[in-house]
């Protein structure tokens, strides 16, 4: 991973995709990886964009941890992080063993899948038990191991609650923390990680921080009121962009 470094322009692009995913992160307690990664899947490999969204996350969990479990409901999230902690290893098998170009388009299309979902305003009208609980968390962990974006069925399912906002950021901000912890630990045991993606990470990893700040104190100051309605429209515009980028550069390759 990582055998040629990217040009200035692709220095410049995955730099603006942080700061963008780093602020949407902090602001909705989700997305950033939707944005982050195939982003750098483009300018990198699909490998390093998973391990280095995973590396970056962990100043911004600690910061963002305490206020995600203080809010959120840890029997609602409990069911969904057993289930994804069995099925993030299996995904990951699919990251190690599919050509990068594929798993390119896989990344996008799961975007643009989620967020036409969610843009829609469609609710799980059906009352969310342990057994759907279960399958979301299933769901979100494979696909977090296999695209480095589990979040979208996570987020969609308790987005479908209809909990205040403060509640539903903190427990999309715990389920998020747990995701990346287990994706870390899963990398690892993959040998996925490696000095260069660790330096890449800890040089990125400030800036994250940072933007993540920002936005959870847009948040903080009011921003709540259109919480709902600016993440899915940045996710929408970013979910769009990527997928196409994706779709040329693996045509132009085949």
């Amino acid at each position: 991973m990582i055998a040629n470094l990217p040009s200035l322009p692709g220095i410049i692009a995955t730099v603006v995709a942080i700061v963008f995913g780093g602020i949407i992160r902090g602001f909705t307690g989700f997305g950033a990886a939707m944005i982050v990664v195939p982003t750098v899947a483009l300018i990198f490999d699909p490998k390093t964009a998973v391990v280095m969204h995973a590396l970056i996350e962990i100043p911004v969990i600690a910061q963002l941890l305490p206020a995600g479990i203080r809010n959120g409901e840890r029997a609602t999230v409990m069911p969904m992080l057993l289930a994804l902690i069995v099925s993030v290893p299996m995904g990951m098998y699919f990251l190690a063993a599919i050509d990068p170009d594929i798993m390119r388009l896989m990344m996008s299309s799961v975007v643009v899948l989620m967020v036409t979902l969610m843009s829609t305003g469609w609710h799980y009208k059906q009352k969310i038990g342990l057994n759907v609980s279960v399958a979301g968390g299933a769901i979100g962990g494979f696909l977090q191991g296999a695209t480095g974006i589990g979040g979208p069925p996570i987020i969609t399912l308790l987005m479908s609650r209809g909990d205040n906002s403060l509640t539903t950021r903190g427990n999309n901000i715990i389920m998020m923390g747990s995701i990346m912890l287990v994706s870390l630990a899963t990398q690892y045991l993959y040998g996925f990680l490696n000095q260069q993606i660790v330096l890449l990470s800890l040089c990125l990893a400030p800036i994250y921080a940072l933007t993540t700040y920002l936005g959870s104190r847009f948040f903080n100051r009011g921003g709540d009121r259109f919480y709902r309605g600016i993440a899915l429209a940045l996710l929408a515009v970013t979910a769009v962009a990527t997928f196409a980028s994706s779709l040329v550069s693996s045509i132009g390759k085949w």
